[in-house]
């Protein structure tokens, strides 16, 4: 209960009442906002997205930092300024800018997979869409991935996965994580699949060289490099690393962080269809 308290924190200050078909001017301040927005169809109400947004999402509009002053967000005559409790830590005046100008603030976390749909209301509701359509698209989605994986595996044994988060000190994705959870919708077999529960709150678990040599021993088929700003290697480095050595026939691949790790429709399709290919490949592109 406490986890879900905290991904659906809103703060709404409704001095200017948004009108009945929902706010027509929107700040999203977080990439998995704006991808779920867009998703959802309101992606014309955008004004201005966040500077960690990809380049091909909306090229026009304009990017703000997380520390995006008062004059320059306001400038922008939005009537909802959606974002995550991360930016509001990082820019304390954000709150009470809004709040003296009469706009809305939403504060949504990213959520966790079992949370998805939650977080879908929530979002639909701040957008006047329908929250059940919303959430009926995120199950056929899974579905439809699930079913594609299983007709692409085509009898194929499950690959062995593992996903190096940070090379410092081998971070990998925790088993409950976004990422994992995806591989595991694909029919990939995650190594990193056991927790402390010291670590069940955290996406990113500490699981390190000696740990991975044993369970790779057991088998790995794919090597995973979650790349982003928390990870800059590259296929390359890590086929140098001495300790891989031994796994020379393991395929090793790197996939953008947003399409891992970023809960949202968008990046759910994209990122199920980047791990499928990736799984599965399809016989002519097979060497």
């Amino acid at each position: 209960m406490a986890r879900l308290v905290a991904l659906v924190t809103l703060i709404l200050t409704l001095a200017a009442p948004v009108e009945a078909e929902g706010p027509q001017r929107i700040v999203s301040l977080y990439p998995g906002h704006s991808e779920n927005i867009v998703a959802l169809g309101a992606g014309d109400r955008l004004v201005a997205l966040s500077r960690s947004d990809d380049d091909g999402l909306l090229p026009d509009l304009p990017r703000l930092s997380p520390k995006v002053g008062g004059e320059a967000l306001l400038a922008l005559a939005p009537d909802l300024v959606i974002a995550r409790s991360l930016v509001l830590r990082l820019n304390p005046a954000l709150e009470p800018t809004l709040a003296e100008a009469g706009i809305a603030l939403l504060c949504l976390d990213p959520p966790l997979w079992e949370d998805f749909d939650t977080y879908l209301r929530a979002l639909s509701t701040a957008l006047s869409a329908d929250a059940d359509e919303a959430v009926g698209r995120a199950a056929s989605l899974r579905r439809a991935l699930a079913d594609e994986a299983e007709s692409r595996r085509g009898g194929r044994p499950r690959p062995r996965v593992f996903i190096e988060a940070t090379e410092k000190g081998l971070h990998t994705c925790a088993p409950h994580s976004w990422a994992a959870r995806l591989v595991t919708l694909v029919g990939g077999e995650n190594i990193a699949a056991t927790e402390g529960e010291e670590e069940e709150a955290k996406p990113l678990m500490a699981w390190g060289i000696e740990r991975f040599l044993k369970e790779a021993r057991l088998g790995l088929d794919i090597y995973i490099v979650q790349q982003g700003t928390m990870n800059g290697a590259t296929v390359d480095d890590v086929r140098r690393r001495p300790w891989m050595e031994p796994f020379g026939g393991v395929k090793v691949v790197a996939v953008e962080e947003g399409l891992l790790s970023r809960p949202s429709l968008l990046g759910l399709e994209r990122g199920g269809r980047e791990l499928i290919d990736i799984f599965y490949p399809r016989e002519e592109s097979l060497p």
